[in-house]
């Protein structure tokens, strides 16, 4: 009678156990929903702040707004590199004038949470040439296609009109919606942070996550050089400090050596030479890794050149 008494116990005792994990689960969920739900109401509070209001111009239609969670059903397979970047939140809003039947603009306005993100999505699709203008912190135009940067945000404006009358119309929304989106004060161009002499105008991309594939090396510069007859890219990553740097080099170097035809330690960057990367140079500096790659040839002595004016050019923005 004792023994069953206890077995009672002991299963009553279990089913309480499992009752009350199952009620922090549901907890755990609750609060995780509310959390998703307060980012996405709190996006697109801002977004609809930032549509503009253009004399002659008129919505066609309530915007449309999308979340990290339904973007792929607007932009399908480039959803994902938006979420790379850890997108927050887009609205899409149509315009027409009494005139037109159909909406001749659409606006496409994404959040990307802070201006470095924002920076990297436009990078990743900015081309290397193109009719760019001082509009936000950045555009570019192409036949009534107009895309820049301000603020945290990522802004495309589309206008279906005749390409002059396209362009001009473009400009316009444009200019009015920079107006609206309020800068970041803790913007700094990233063109500050590398050495000025070879670089290619507008080649400087940024890189969130999975830097060259490697899952663990993350908020990546990469900017595009000529030199001396020599084309190659010079990266900076930041780690979170000193420490976490520190971790990165070694790893990264063990990597680059396993998968390398050669490599040594040399006494201004470890150096390792394969298929993809051809030439790359390694070195750290505080929290960060910096050097150049796809140099496609041994070049010690410009390697060293260009690494020492990266420090120098640190050492004095930062």
């Amino acid at each position: 009678m004792i023994e069953q008494d206890k077995s009672g116990k002991l299963q009553e005792m279990s089913s309480i156990r499992k009752s009350y994990k199952k009620f922090l689960i549901l907890i755990f969920l609750g609060w995780f929903a509310f959390a998703l739900w307060a980012q996405v109401a709190s996006s697109r509070d801002k977004l609809i702040n930032f549509l503009p209001q253009i004399p002659g111009w008129r919505l066609s239609q309530e915007p449309e707004f999308y979340s990290p969670e339904n973007l792929f059903e607007y932009i399908d397979g480039a959803s994902e590199a938006y979420l790379a970047y850890d997108f927050q939140g887009l609205i899409v809003a149509f315009y027409k004038r009494e005139k037109d039947r159909e909406p001749v603009v659409t606006v496409e306005i994404y959040d990307m949470g802070e201006s470095l993100k924002a920076f990297g999505i436009y990078s990743s699709e900015r081309p290397s040439e193109g009719h760019f203008l001082q509009i936000g912190l950045e555009g570019y135009l192409e036949k009534g296609a107009l895309c820049f940067l301000a603020g945290s945000c990522y802004i495309k404006v589309f206008s279906y009109l005749d390409e002059k009358e396209a362009n001009e119309v473009a400009q316009l929304f444009g200019r009015e919606i920079a107006r609206l989106i309020p800068a970041e004060e803790k913007w700094r161009d990233p063109a500050e942070i590398f050495p000025p002499s070879g670089l290619k105008p507008r080649s400087i991309k940024f890189l969130l996550k999975n830097f060259l594939g490697f899952d663990y090396l993350h908020h990546a510069f990469l900017a595009s050089y000529e030199r001396e007859g020599e084309t190659f890219e010079a990266f900076i990553i930041q780690a979170k400090d000193a420490s976490e740097a520190k971790s990165l080099e070694a790893r990264w170097k063990k990597e680059l050596a396993l998968s390398a035809e050669q490599s040594q330690e040399k006494d201004f960057a470890f150096q390792a030479v394969n298929k993809y990367l051809q030439n790359v140079y390694v070195t750290r500096h505080d929290s960060l890794l910096l050097g150049l790659m796809r140099l496609r040839r041994d070049d010690d002595r410009l390697a060293r050149t260009f690494i020492r004016e990266m420090i120098s050019v640190i050492n004095r923005k930062f």
